[in-house]
């Protein structure tokens, strides 16, 4: 009988590190983390950016609109090139501009298409593949052996399930910011892994939330074959220890 071996590679994930509202803490350990696995593949799943002058509902007057959009786009670029990541997907802080970019006002479709204009631009100079967000849609994801990589979409306490069960795949996931692992109800085993955050756990804006308290620092390490993906969850918040 024919012996059969996979070779396996290296993968990191990260999320919803934020821009200027990113904890330096976070950010540190996930760099530190990057040296030590160090990764053939990176990925980051999107909300890189905050852009929270942007948000719908925000007021000129609100206290948690960026000071300044560029210097919240600058701060997202500087740490996805120390990331050094090989893919870069869109959150739904990022998909802002893309919707605004088609906007009536000639302002604001201008500002919101020159940011995604320099997103693009880094992104290339990184030699990272830049993924849209676009649901839970092929087009939003990565596949990685046997699970897919995206940003995410829903919200609900039992989300890591919901995620693999609406993909029919084990799925790698931020936009929650909480750390969980949940196994789909589906006759052939689907795992939803979502992996935390690196925003300031005591951001402005998600004060008055009482899901903010299940916000947790993390990332996710793994290995992948052609058909095989071993995901290894990490919570760094409130000890950042890390395993290697």
């Amino acid at each position: 009988m024919a012996t059969i071996t996979r070779k396996f590679r290296r993968g990191l994930a990260v999320s919803c590190t934020h821009g200027h509202e990113a904890d330096p803490k976070a950010l540190a350990a996930m760099l530190k983390m990057r040296d030590k696995w160090r990764p053939d593949t990176v990925l980051h799943l999107g909300d890189f950016t905050d852009m929270a002058a942007l948000r719908s509902s925000a007021k000129p007057d609100d206290p948690d609109r960026a000071e300044s959009m560029a210097d919240d786009l600058l701060a997202g670029l500087s740490f996805l090139r120390e990331l050094e990541p090989t893919h870069i997907l869109l959150g739904n802080h990022e998909h802002r501009l893309v919707s605004l970019a088609h906007s009536g006002n000639a302002v604001v479709s201008y500002a919101a298409g020159n940011v995604l204009g320099r997103i693009s631009d880094a992104a290339r100079e990184m030699k990272a593949k830049l993924i849209p967000y676009d649901g839970l849609r092929p087009s939003a994801c990565v596949q990685l052996g046997n699970a897919l990589f995206l940003h995410g979409v829903m919200y609900n306490v039992s989300a890591a399930r919901d995620h693999a069960e609406a993909l029919g795949m084990s799925c790698v996931f931020g936009h929650t910011h909480r750390v969980a692992q949940e196994h789909g109800r589906t006759q052939r085993p689907v795992v939803g892994y979502n992996i935390g955050c690196g925003i300031r756990l005591d951001v402005g804006y998600a004060q008055t939330r009482r899901q903010t308290l299940g916000w947790a620092h993390g990332l996710c390490w793994f290995e992948y074959s052609d058909d095989l993906t071993i995901v290894r969850l990490e919570t760094l918040s409130p000890h950042y220890r890390l395993p290697l």
